[in-house]
């Protein structure tokens, strides 16, 4: 989005430069401008939104398909979305994005399936929908229309005028907007080369009214329809909310908007005066609340950006760790509401690294920890990101519901762990972790996934992964990456199965991961091209056999040998202490044989068992003093009531 403004302003800049100095643009010589006919400055160009739309619409995570539009209305059958919304704070924007991101694609996929019908009734050799098709786009309309209306219950309730008019307010055309894009860029322009006041005369402005650049530049944003990509969701959302929620008949209430602004206006003048009073008193805790008061009233009426910034003024006046690591969690959570993943990395090291924050709150760290993985998931690193989720304390229940539900923490660890990590990471972090073990309860079927995955079966572990797609394709973190992880599961099965053996009929192997020869074929190809199996396709016999058999028997003789040779050697060990143990031969400490001259016996006694011995003997300490027996000369005790005792070792 920048750089198409900036692009604009510096062609507008160089054509009236050009002009002021009386040169024709068309006869310049060689300038390090841009070089651009002047018949295609005054070209109609695409609105900012419109540009940021068109490249998020390109993104393939993205993208609606045919199959994720029927794994999509599977779910939309099934889903209780109040339940599942109740999960988070209900004036949070997570809970709000996933509203709009739930309408917005449960539309999509009702387009799509709407268009395969249509393709399908034509005769284009499409196949049939699996689903009845009435059956699922009556489910579809259900979901979206529930999570526009439950969206716009939030905005009104929390007077959210700006994501209001992002989503229901009337966009100008595209022709009204770029006519007044291109005339206040040309302002900015005029303004950059020859002052504020001859811009304002040339363009009919009176002088006090000429803009900033910084206006302008806003203003220039703000003339586009804009799209929930400037709050931080998707911009694909705004591109296709439009054409969705006027199917439900939800209208702009023009009237509520303009008294709201009001309210909100006279809100803020409020909260600011109170800001102004406290910096006047110098009180630096009556000034970190009135910034966090006024941040807090920015994030419900959708300014995230304002926000932040208060938020971010705040850190100055924090006296103690507690507080600092309150505003660094606000910066988080602020931050992964508008994607902006550099504040959070950064923060949770801040965090991370303040006096005793971490060590004195539990419940602190295990938010960070959420954070964390949750930037390492958007990162694309999932191994990291499982591990980051299932060392999430147990202690961690709802308090941090305004970024993520505990369900979402059980879900992103389990799915995350089964395709980055290996069999044995898994059995550590996942299966025999206590304290996720607990958390996946409150997901059964995640639950029964791992125990079949546990046990190599395969073919129902996949089944039941395979039912909740459409539930992770409505979640509005995890589903650009939903296509990628369910592969890499699916890849790290194939694999494992085909492990033990030298050679495996692809049919059976289709068989017990439910797909026909052909699939199986092509996966198994993919995974030999991407060196995770070192095998080759029989094409005739329709088999997978191995390149390098490996020796078994060999391996199995040289295991042996070693464990024979271990057992002679400790068998030689035990013989030697026994021998010294019956020959009296006794292990002391350094400190017994410091405080004593001798630890033996009277000449002439009788020595205890060797039983007795043993169980008072060790051979652990590095010195040692010998008693010779019969064949050293006596010695005489320091304590005589120690006579007849067995010498402590």
């Amino acid at each position: 989005r920048l750089w198409t403004e900036f692009r604009m302003i510096n062609v507008y800049f160089n054509y009236v430069s050009l002009r002021n100095r009386g040169i024709p643009p068309s006869v310049e010589p060689n300038t390090n401008c841009i070089d651009i006919e002047q018949s295609e400055i005054k070209q109609q160009r695409p609105s900012v939104a419109e540009t940021i739309n068109n490249n998020m619409s390109n993104d393939e995570g993205y993208k609606m398909n045919k199959e994720k539009a029927e794994a999509i209305a599977k779910t939309a059958a099934a889903l209780d979305l109040e339940a599942y919304i109740g999960r988070y704070h209900d004036s949070s924007e997570t809970r709000l994005q996933r509203l709009l991101f739930i309408a917005v694609s449960a539309g999509d996929a009702m387009t799509e399936l709407s268009k395969a019908e249509h393709k399908a009734s034509e005769g284009n050799g499409i196949n049939s929908i699996s689903a009845d098709e009435d059956g699922a786009e009556h489910h579809l309309a259900i979901l979206c229309k529930s999570g526009y209306g439950m969206a716009l219950d939030q905005m009104q309730r929390l007077q959210n005028v700006l994501r209001y008019k992002q989503i229901f307010g009337a966009a100008p055309s595209i022709q009204d907007a770029n006519a007044s894009l291109q005339q206040r860029v040309e302002s900015l322009a005029v303004a950059s080369t020859i002052g504020n006041e001859q811009a304002a005369g040339e363009f009919g402005m009176p002088e006090q009214d000429a803009p900033s650049a910084s206006a302008i530049i806003s203003e220039v944003a703000s003339a586009a329809p804009v799209s929930l990509d400037t709050a931080g969701t998707n911009g694909v959302m705004g591109q296709n909310a439009a054409r969705h929620y006027s199917i439900h008949g939800i209208q702009c209430d023009d009237d509520w908007v303009e008294r709201t602004q009001q309210q909100n206006s006279l809100k803020s003048e409020v909260l600011e005066s109170r800001l102004d009073t406290s910096k006047s008193r110098l009180n630096k805790e009556s000034i970190r609340a009135a910034y966090l008061e006024l941040g807090n009233f920015w994030k419900e009426i959708g300014m995230l950006k304002e926000s932040m910034r208060c938020h971010l003024r705040s850190r100055d006046f924090c006296t103690s760790s507690k507080q600092s690591g309150q505003m660094c969690l606000a910066v988080i959570g602020l931050g992964i509401d508008l994607r902006q993943f550099s504040y959070v990395n950064s923060y949770v090291t801040k965090a991370e690294n303040t006096v005793n924050l971490v060590s004195s709150e539990p419940l602190t760290a295990a938010k960070l920890r959420v954070s964390s993985g949750l930037s390492l998931l958007e990162n694309g690193n999932y191994a990291d990101a499982a591990k980051k989720f299932t060392e999430v304390s147990i202690d961690l229940g709802p308090e941090f519901n305004s970024v993520m539900s505990p369900e979402d923490i059980a879900l992103y660890g389990a799915v995350l762990s089964l395709a980055a990590l290996d069999r044995s990471e898994i059995q550590k972090h996942v299966i025999d972790s206590s304290t996720f073990k607990q958390r996946l309860e409150l997901l059964p079927w995640m639950r029964d996934a791992i125990r079949h995955f546990a046990r190599a079966e395969y073919g129902e572990f996949l089944s039941i992964v395979g039912s909740k797609k459409g539930d992770m394709y409505l979640d509005v973190h995890l589903h650009r990456h939903v296509d990628k992880i369910l592969e890499q599961i699916r890849d790290r099965c194939l694999v494992q199965y085909f492990f033990p053996y030298l050679s495996v009929s692809l049919e059976s192997m289709g068989k017990r991961f439910g797909m026909n020869i052909d699939k199986i074929e092509d996966a198994v190809a993919s995974l030999i091209e991407k060196g995770k199996i070192d095998a080759r396709i029989n094409s005739r016999d329709k088999t997978l056999v191995a390149k390098e058999v490996p020796n078994h028997r060999l391996e199995t003789l040289k295991k042996v040998k070693c464990l024979g040779d271990t057992f002679m050697a400790e068998t030689h060990s035990m013989i030697l202490r026994l021998s010294c143990l019956d020959a009296g031969l006794v292990v002391q400490s350094d400190a017994n044989a410091g405080s004593r001259r001798g630890r033996g016996y009277r000449r002439g006694r009788q020595r205890p068992s060797l039983a007795e011995d043993m169980e008072v003997s060790s051979d652990d300490d590095n010195d040692m003093m010998v008693d010779y027996g019969e064949m050293g000369s006596s010695v005489v005790l320091d304590n005589p009531e120690e006579e007849g005792k067995v010498p402590a070792m």
